[in-house]
């Protein structure tokens, strides 16, 4: 699952927008979720525009990470599919990822620029 970006509305905003540009509810489902194809156009552009003075708020939407940082140095980060990322961040620098309790792979001291790399590596497992 990827993160992904959605302005939320209310569904009387929805109409509004739907009559102020003329178009379809369809349309402004795809500007409101920044659709790839059809909702990167400067007509979706004005809508997503409007659609925030209306008071929209942008949600950025993602798989659910739970992150625990022990007393004991560690941290600890669930990901989906029984992933687990285990940082020991005190004693050692050893940074494990495993998926339903077996090793996957590990690094010795990696960087705090190298986390960001590691962590998507263990959710795309």
């Amino acid at each position: 699952m990827e993160f992904r970006r959605v302005i939320e509305v209310t569904k009387e905003t929805r109409e509004f927008l739907q009559k102020a540009f003329n178009v379809t509810g369809t349309m402004v489902w795809y500007a409101l979720n920044f659709d790839e194809k059809r909702g990167q156009s400067d007509l979706a552009k004005r809508i997503r525009n409007l659609a925030l003075q209306k008071g929209g708020v942008v949600l950025n939407i993602g798989p659910e990470i739970e992150t625990i940082h022990s007393a004991d140095g560690c941290m600890r980060q669930y990901f989906p599919h029984d992933v687990l990322l285990e940082a020991d961040t005190r004693c050692t620098g050893l940074v494990a990822v495993y998926k339903k309790g077996e090793l996957q792979r590990s690094w010795d001291n990696p960087g705090v620029s190298e986390l960001d790399g590691i962590q998507s590596w263990a959710m795309s497992l």
